[in-house]
């Protein structure tokens, strides 16, 4: 199954258009659908080749399972016979049978996909890259694409590498998709209130939705999926992190100490036991590379600013700590088969409500667009103070207009009453308003203000669930 991507696809199409050699560098976190992606697009191109590599095998493993696939792509078994002992005998064969032999120089594809399991987490088959890139590739019409799962060696190694300094046209970093792409898994099979519960649970990775059942209500998913002794969502964190890092204790546990609270570097170090040294702040970059947590710093402050506060950012990660760990001795022995409701039913409605948050931050730019402002955001962050456990205002807008724009964020099943106002009054006194700039104020709800509140006119702005989910 494949949906959305319309913006990658057609970035894509663009490189293969040019007249020129691409060298199309794409990562992203596992389950986000690079491979489909990458599979879409070079399914109806003429010439095009695609090598993806296993993961934990060998420099030789990895040489003779690249010739394989390249066996079977151009039909020509007799290459399973040759003893290929080097990265640079593949290429060579590669580049002179079948990259410069080819009649039509029209544009060539070339995928090597996973590229940190081929490479084993070793620069060494980059640098070779670079060469045959430079030598014999670049002049032929290719279209090279480097793609991988682990952000941290697609970053340090490859994107950063100083063999391919220069020569990168075009980088992905593949994320969620787009709110409206991902509804449109959904189609009009499911309300928008269950649409929005998946969103926040399993945020917008393809393959999550993928395992959704659309036959099925929210409740008999979310069973089948988490709350089942063979559910597949019960061991996705430790395959997140075994797969992501090559340390995953650490990993896992610096993110055990964030799943209740935000925390700054020191707090954090403390928590683990790691001092909040290089080593610490390599594992905290590694996580924001992959998608795990976010860096925050105040709304108000500069992203260099010292004052910085790390949090959790997959939306199952946070599900999962609430929910799914605390029970996974129940889960595994218990004989039901609708345990969701019965484990969830006391938490879920406050898990909602700053998982809709958590939401509006993470999709700020969208939220920003259906409130007409979008193209003059300056930042979009959060308040809170050094010594603060959770942020006291969610989202404020700062806008190269001069106005500052604060934003009330609420989970309820019914309309807001005037009775918010003295909650934002509150909340608008806590921020220091540069001379010079105006102070807005926003509503983001499920189904926005009632008259009362609408005819006060206090909010500037009002954010339903209909606009967040557009028919």
């Amino acid at each position: 199954m494949f949906f959305g991507r319309l913006n990658e696809m057609q970035l894509l199409e663009n490189y293969y258009d040019s007249p020129k050699g691409e060298l199309v560098v794409m990562y992203g976190r596992r389950r986000i659908g690079k491979s489909s992606l990458i599979k879409v697009f070079t399914e109806k191109k003429t010439h095009s080749y695609s090598f993806e590599a296993v993961e934990s095998q060998n420099t030789q493993e990895q040489i003779s399972h690249f010739i394989n696939q390249l066996a079977e792509q151009t039909g020509d078994s007799f290459l399973k016979k040759i003893p290929f002992t080097t990265w640079s005998d593949a290429l060579n064969y590669l580049t002179d049978k079948v990259i410069t032999q080819r009649k039509r120089k029209k544009k060539l594809v070339l995928v090597f996909d996973e590229l940190q399991w081929m490479a084993t987490k070793k620069s060494t088959l980059v640098s070779l890259l670079k060469f045959y890139w430079d030598n014999f590739w670049k002049e032929e019409s290719v279209m090279l694409i480097l793609c991988g799962s682990i952000a941290s060696f697609m970053i340090d190694k490859v994107l950063h590498s100083k063999a391919l300094y220069g020569r990168i046209t075009a980088e992905i970093h593949l994320q969620g998709l787009p709110v409206i792409e991902a509804q449109n898994f959904f189609g009009d099979k499911r309300s928008k209130e269950e649409i929005l519960k998946y969103l926040m649970i399993f945020g917008t990775v393809p393959k999550y939705l993928e395992m959704i059942d659309l036959r099925k209500s929210f409740e008999q998913n979310m069973d089948k999926l988490c709350f089942s002794k063979h559910a597949i969502m019960i061991h996705e964190v430790d395959r997140i992190f075994y797969s992501q890092f090559v340390k995953e204790k650490n990993y896992l546990a610096i993110v055990d100490s964030l799943k209740s609270r935000i925390r700054t570097l020191g707090e954090i170090g403390s928590a683990v036991g790691i001092p909040s040294g290089g080593g610490l702040k390599r594992y905290l970059e590694n996580l924001t590379k992959a998608d795990i947590i976010s860096q925050n710093t105040p709304w108000d402050k500069p992203f260099e600013s010292r004052i910085k506060k790390y949090r959790i950012s997959d939306e199952f990660l946070n599900f999962f700590y609430k929910f799914i760990e605390p029970n996974r001795k129940l889960i595994a022995n218990s004989p039901k088969k609708q345990l969701f409701k019965a484990i969830t039913s006391e938490k879920m409605d406050v898990w909602l409500g700053f998982a809709f948050e958590r939401f509006a931050l993470k999709h700020s730019s969208y939220l920003a667009e259906l409130m007409g402002f979008s193209d003059q955001v300056a930042t979009a962050g959060s308040l809170f103070s050094r010594d603060d456990t959770h942020f006291q205002i969610d989202l404020i807008y700062k806008r190269f207009d001069k106005v500052i724009t604060i934003c009330e964020i609420k989970h309820h099943n019914k309309k807001i009453t005037a009775q918010v106002i003295k909650e934002v009054e509150r909340k608008k006194s806590l921020i220091k308003i540069p001379r010079g700039y105006t102070l807005e104020t926003a509503l983001i709800s499920l189904y926005g203000p009632d008259k009362g509140l609408k005819e006060s006119g206090f909010f500037t702005h009002t954010i339903t669930l209909d606009n967040i989910l557009n028919d």
